[in-house]
């Protein structure tokens, strides 16, 4: 019971983590008009206030499997550990993101290193983490990209489906241009990261956490499918001035972010039920 309470609070951390930071590392990029950045902003504090949340939440979910004692042991355990530093980094970098200005050169620069203080977090605890410090560091690549995407498709969603066309089609000039890149070194530093977890020789496919490792593979395939989908077809159609392209890419938008979901998902499993070294 426990476990499973641990894994939908973590599914509910990397939500908050990927909209908190992500919507600011969008608006440093995208540069999108007054109506997307305030969608940003409220996307941004809305994850701030989860990750917030589920982060706590997670803590005291922690202690109570580990035998529920509020002692001194206990807590050192939970604290003075990389879990400790990830719920510090998280819990400080997203109150800075709820209670920061967001006008501003220095203030938009200053979230940015809120957001980063967030995504900081995967250097400290998980599987990479504990693999080193420069496996933590691709982990904070990682999710920092995934974090600009996310965030970028609720943006591109929201003006697909209510903002001026004219303003659509120009944001969905600049993801596109900007996408290749980014969305490219986060598939990178993914294969790294399963390159630095798994030891092949070992047939992990086999395992638990081998073979959830492959449904999340596979749901980010579906995901990068979908991404190309809309690059190749749906993009060229909105920026032509095709109006019907627009709607069109709303709702594979909305599919691309059900994927991600599901990753989100997968990924609760994978560090809650299984470890890329079981059974050693």
């Amino acid at each position: 019971m426990l476990d499973a309470l641990s894994m939908m609070l973590k599914a509910l951390l990397y939500a908050g983590i990927l909209a908190g930071a992500g919507a600011v590392f969008a608006q440093a990029t995208l540069r999108p008009q007054p109506d997307s950045v305030r969608f940003l902003s409220q996307l941004s504090q809305r994850g701030a206030a989860l990750t917030i949340l589920a982060a706590l939440a997670n803590a005291v979910c922690l202690i109570f499997r580990l035998g529920g004692e509020f002692d001194t042991a206990t807590l050192s355990a939970v604290f003075l550990s990389g879990v400790g530093a990830a719920i510090c980094l998280q819990v400080t970098g997203s109150a800075l993101l709820l209670l920061g200005a967001h006008d501003g050169e220095s203030a938009r620069a200053m979230q940015l290193s809120n957001a980063i203080l967030v995504t900081a977090s995967f250097a400290f605890n998980g599987h990479a983490a504990a693999e080193g410090f420069t496996t933590g560091l691709v982990a904070l690549l990682h999710v920092s990209l995934a974090a600009w995407w996310f965030a970028a498709l609720w943006v591109l969603r929201d003006a697909c489906l209510h903002a001026d066309f004219n303003e659509a089609a120009t944001l969905v000039r600049r993801f596109s241009t900007i996408a290749f890149g980014l969305v490219g070194g986060l598939v990178i530093a993914g294969l790294l990261l399963v390159g630095a977890l798994v030891e092949f020789d070992r047939d992990p496919w086999l395992s638990g956490y081998g073979q959830w490792l492959a449904v999340k593979i596979a749901i980010v395939g579906i995901a990068l499918g979908l991404a190309s989908y809309n690059k190749i077809r749906l993009t060229p159609q909105l920026v032509a001035g095709d109006v019907r392209a627009a709607r069109s890419l709303g709702r594979m938008i909305d599919a691309e972010l059900i994927c991600i979901g599901a990753v989100l998902i997968a990924t609760a499993i994978l560090t809650t039920y299984t470890s890329p070294h079981q059974g050693e």
